[in-house]
C-alpha cells in the first residue's frame, strides 16, 4: 500500500456529517489536516506490528531451555543484543511524533512533501517486513554455527539501520516544520 492509499482509506471511512461538515470554511482544512494525522498513525502501527511479529519467530526458536543452554556466550550475546534493540526501535515509531501536528498552523507546506513523508512511512512498514522475514529465516537455522551467526548478524545490522531510519523520519518532519 502506498502513502496515499492509507489517507484515501481514511478519507473513505468518514461518516456522512464528516463529509457535509467538509463543505464549511475553515473546516476541510483542519479535517484534513486530522486525516494525514490518522493516515501516519496508520502506517505507524503497521510497522509496529510488523516489527512485534518479527520477536516471535527467534523467541519460540528459543523457548526450549535446552537449546538455550548449549548456546554460547557469543551466540546468546547476539539473541538478547536483536531483541533489545527491536524492542527499542519498536518503542521508537510507536512513540514517534505524529507527521503533520502543528505543521500547518504558520507554516505551509506543499502537498508533495507531505506525501513523501507519508510514502517515507510505508518505506518503514518495506523494512520492518524484510526485518521480519530475516527473523523467519534465522530461526529456522541451527544456532551456533558460522552461518547463523552471519545471519544473526545481518539482521541485527537491519535493525540498527531501521533506527537510523527513525532519525532520518525526525529530521524530515522538523524540516517541514521550520
Amino acid at each position: 500500500m502506498s502513502g496515499k492509499d492509507y489517507l484515501e482509506k481514511v478519507k473513505g471511512e468518514r461518516t456522512l456529517l464528516e463529509r457535509m461538515m467538509g463543505y464549511i470554511p475553515g473546516y476541510r482544512g483542519y479535517k484534513e489536516k486530522e486525516l494525514r494525522r490518522e493516515s501516519d498513525r496508520l502506517v505507524r502501527m503497521e510497522a509496529v506490528s510488523r516489527l512485534k511479529a518479527a520477536k516471535n519467530p527467534i523467541r519460540m526458536a528459543f523457548a526450549n531451555p535446552a537449546i538455550v543452554q548449549k548456546l554460547s556466550q557469543g551466540d546468546a550475546y547476539r539473541i538478547d543484543a536483536f531483541n533489545s534493540r527491536l524492542d527499542r526501535i519498536t518503542q521508537r515509531i510507536d512513540r514517534a511524533v505524529a507527521g503533520y501536528a502543528g505543521m500547518f498552523d504558520a507554516v505551509k507546506v506543499k502537498e508533495d512533501k507531505l506525501d513523501s513523508v507519508t510514502q517515507y512511512d510505508v518505506s518503514l512498514i518495506e523494512k520492518a517486513e524484510e526485518i521480519r522475514d530475516g527473523s523467519e529465516q534465522v530461526a529456522k537455522m541451527q544456532p551456533g554455527n558460522d552461518d547463523w551467526g552471519t545471519a544473526m548478524d545481518a539482521l541485527t545490522s537491519k535493525v540498527e539501520e531501521f533506527d537510523g531510519l527513525i532519525d532520518k523520519r525526525s529530521e524530515m518532519l522538523r524540516a517541514l516544520a521550520g
